[in-house]
Order: C-alpha cells, then sequence, then structure tokens
C-alpha cells in the first residue's frame, strides 16, 4: 500500500490533505489507486468490509502521529448507533463529556500527572527504605545504650565488692590504716622478742656473776648450784618466749606482705574497673548525644520527602490546571458546536450547553430543551456539529482530514443538503464514507465539487 500526504498552508495552520492511497492484495482489494481532492470526497462502495479497510489503512497511517483518542475524537466520525432518541441523547452526553477528557491528554497533562505519580512512587520507596533503616539504626543505639547501661551496672557491682574487701583488710580496731595496726603488732612482737632476747643475755651474765659471787663468799656447792638452776630457768624462759616472739614477728612480717599484695591486687582491679567505668560511661555520653541528634532530625524532612512534597505539590497544581482546562475546553466545544449548529439550522438552534452534572440542552425557539426531548433528526445534526467543534478544537495548529462514515443514513433531505453545503463552505479535506449515493446526487445537483472514488 502506498499512502500519500501533503501539507497546504493556509493562513497560520497546516492542513493535511490526502492525496492518494494505492492499496494491493488487501482482503477484497486486490488494486485499487484512489486519489482524493482538497475538499469534499465521496468514498462510495455498497460492501461495507471494502470501505473498512480503506478506513484502517488510513487509520494505521494517522496514527504514528497522533494518538488513538485524537483520532477517534477529531478524524474519524462514525454514524450514531442508538435505537432512540434517549440513547441518543446519552451518547452525545458522553461523547461531550469524553472529549473533554481527550483534550486534557491532548495537552500531555494526564502524562504529566502519571510521570509525576511514578516519581513520587520512587521517592516513596526510597524514604520508606530510610526512615526503616533509621529506626533500625535508631534500635541499635537504644540496645547498644541499654547493654552499656547493664555494663556500668554491672561495674559499680565490682567496685563495691572491692570497696568492702579493702574495707576489710583495714581490720577495723580502731581508724587505723590496716597496715598500721600491721606494723604496730610487727613492732610489739619486735619488741617483745628483743626484750626477752635481752632478758636471756641477762639471766645468762647474772647467773654466771652469782655462780662466781656464791664460789667466793659462801664457798658452798648447794647454794652455788641454786643460783645455776634459777640461771638457767631464767635463760630457759627467756629464750623460750624469745623464740616464740621471733617467730610471731616472722608471722607478723609475712601477713603484711600478703596485705599489701592483696592491696595491691585490690588497688589494680579497682584502677582497671574505674578505666572500663569511665571508658563505657564515655561510650554511653556519645550514644546519647547520637540518639538526640536522631531524635532531632526525625523531625526534619529528608531529601526523599521533601521530593515527594513538592510531588505532591505539582500534581496538586496540574489538578486545578486540568479542571481549569477540562472547564475551558468544554466551554470552547460548547460555543463552537452552538455556532455550527446554528449556522446549518438556519438560527432554528442556537445554543448547546451541559452542565456539572453532564445534562445537555439547546435552545430553540420555543425556549430551552433538554436533549431527551428533541427528534432523532435534531439530535444528528448536533452530532454532526459536535464532531466537527472537536476536529477544530483538537488540531487547531494543524487541521485534519475528517472521514464520516454512513452518519447521514437518517437525515432528511433539507438537513443534508445544509450540511453539504457548510461543508463546502469551510473548505475543508472531508472524506463522505457511504453506501448510498445519495450524497453524490445532491452535491451533483447544487453544484457542489466533489472527488468521487467508487470501490467495486
Amino acid at each position: 500500500m502506498v499512502f500519500r500526504l501533503y501539507w497546504k498552508q493556509a493562513g497560520d495552520r497546516q492542513n493535511m490533505i490526502i492525496r492518494q492511497l494505492n492499496i494491493k492484495n488487501s482482503g477484497e482489494i486486490h488494486d485499487k489507486t484512489l486519489e482524493f481532492s482538497p475538499g469534499i470526497n465521496v468514498l462510495y462502495g455498497e460492501n461495507e468490509s471494502e470501505r473498512a479497510i480503506v478506513h484502517t489503512y488510513i487509520k494505521n497511517m494517522f496514527l504514528g502521529d497522533i494518538s488513538e483518542a485524537i483520532y477517534d475524537n477529531a478524524v474519524f466520525a462514525a454514524k450514531l448507533k442508538s435505537p432512540t432518541e434517549q440513547d441518543l441523547a446519552r451518547e452525545l452526553q458522553k461523547f461531550m463529556t469524553g472529549y473533554q477528557g481527550t483534550a486534557d491528554s491532548s495537552m500531555n497533562l494526564g502524562r504529566a500527572m502519571q510521570m509525576l505519580k511514578m516519581s513520587r512512587k520512587g521517592y516513596l520507596v526510597q524514604a520508606d527504605r530510610k526512615q526503616k533503616e533509621t529506626e533500625q539504626e535508631r534500635q541499635k543505639l537504644l540496645t547498644r545504650m541499654d547493654d552499656i547501661i547493664s555494663d556500668l551496672n554491672d561495674l559499680n557491682g565490682k567496685l563495691d565488692q572491692i570497696n568492702e574487701k579493702e574495707e576489710s583488710l583495714r581490720m577495723h580496731p580502731g581508724d587505723e590504716n590496716g597496715a598500721v595496726i600491721l606494723d604496730e603488732r610487727m613492732a610489739q612482737a619486735k619488741a617483745k622478742r628483743n626484750s626477752f632476747a635481752m632478758g636471756m643475755l641477762i639471766s645468762a651474765t647474772a647467773g654466771i656473776f652469782g655462780l662466781i659471787l656464791t664460789a667466793i663468799i659462801a664457798d658452798s656447792v648447794s647454794v652455788s648450784l641454786i643460783v645455776a638452776v634459777i640461771a638457767a630457768a631464767l635463760v630457759g624462759f627467756c629464750g623460750k618466749q624469745q623464740l616464740k616472739y621471733a617467730r610471731e614477728f616472722q608471722k607478723r612480717i609475712r601477713m603484711k606482705k600478703r596485705w599489701v599484695s592483696r592491696q595491691e591486687k585490690l588497688r589494680c582491679s579497682k584502677e582497671n574497673l574505674r578505666q572500663d567505668y569511665d571508658e563505657k560511661e564515655t561510650e554511653l555520653c556519645n550514644l546519647k548525644e547520637e540518639y538526640r541528634e536522631y531524635e532531632e532530625n526525625s523531625f526534619l524532612l529528608t531529601s526523599e520527602e521533601r521530593e515527594v512534597q513538592a510531588l505532591n505539590m505539582a500534581m496538586e497544581t496540574i489538578e486545578r490546571m486540568s479542571g481549569n482546562i477540562h472547564l475551558q475546553v468544554g466551554r470552547k466545544l460548547q460555543m463552537r458546536t452552538s455556532q455550527i449548529l446554528s449556522e446549518i439550522t438556519d438560527g432554528e438552534y442556537q445554543d448547546v450547553q451541559m452542565d456539572a452534572a453532564s445534562h445537555m440542552t439547546v435552545t430553540t425557539g420555543n425556549g430551552v430543551e433538554a436533549l431527551e426531548c428533541l427528534s432523532r433528526g435534531t439530535l444528528e445534526l448536533i452530532y454532526f456539529a459536535m464532531r466537527m467543534a472537536a476536529g477544530e478544537l483538537l488540531c487547531q495548529e494543524e487541521s485534519l482530514p475528517v472521514i464520516l462514515d454512513d452518519i447521514f443514513g437518517m437525515y432528511e433531505e433539507e438537513d443534508l443538503e445544509a450540511v453539504l453545503g457548510w461543508m463546502y463552505k469551510e473548505k475543508k479535506q472531508v472524506i463522505i464514507s457511504t453506501c448510498s449515493k445519495r450524497e453524490m446526487e445532491l452535491l451533483d445537483r447544487e453544484g457542489i465539487p466533489y472527488g468521487r472514488q467508487i470501490i467495486s
């Protein structure tokens, strides 16, 4: 298939014109070349499936440049299928509402909103992960602080035990230190040892002198023996006492060494425990400071939360813009539809309105009437006016061809003449796809030039 387009400049707008369509071996069409004029064209064929092939090829070519929603609302207009006037009215209201949404999407507001939502979701995931990581770190700090407090309590208990042991080593005879008490007892034992050693020496010396004196003075063996026995007894007694206190003195020396050793061990243990306690206390202070910073930072927004906040503001702004655009587009569509309807009915129907509840009314010579109260012929004219207005508003910078697929089947001859005359006046490329020759007959009778393409 070969599809040829060209663009024609018309004032500030470009008109896209379909010039030629070559179809080969597609369905029931084997080799067909269709050429279209810039104005009105009639694509006639009794076989609806053959005309559907042409429609499909044209649609596929357009979808490379425009969205399917724009194509369905601005380019291709199918006939109304509702059997009753009430159903037709609901179909028109649905089209009006759907067109406003299509206009929003043509401005990429929906895509912008979707992109913002995706970005926000990413930042929310990051913020949630960061919050969980922060909470985990905070819990680790609390656990570590509890462990250190428990260690400090244990160290305090050990220090208390050492203090009790140190107090027990003081031996509490008074307020003196244990070392002083031990020194006093050592001195006492030493003094007694020395005194009995001196007594032993004195006794021996006295015994010797006593023997000499008794030998000189008394010259009696019995007296000398008595003196010798007394002296020996005194020497023995003093020697025994001197040995006793000498041993006690050595014992006191050993006791003091053990006491000093225990004191030294307790002092070293106490210093080590105090050092550990100070280190733990310093670590606890640092952890408390770090925890306080976590608590303070918890009230501050993270970079991800700030991004989410900014995205929420952007989404709210777009929603407000979308609402405003929705209203503006709706008003423009209603105004242009009213204008076209007035032109093709010679002012009989002048104003098309839709309220917030999507109820449509039309101003006639008899007043304002709801769509449900109008005839099918009038509803068909309103549908035509809406489709033409939608095409113009959706394609303001570039005018696209319009394909009307069997939409005139229910038209009165007078209404069809008015519509064909209006399309000729607008000088817009229109392809009327039909299985009836009535459109061509009316165009010939009215002398309106058009391009004729017959599919057989």
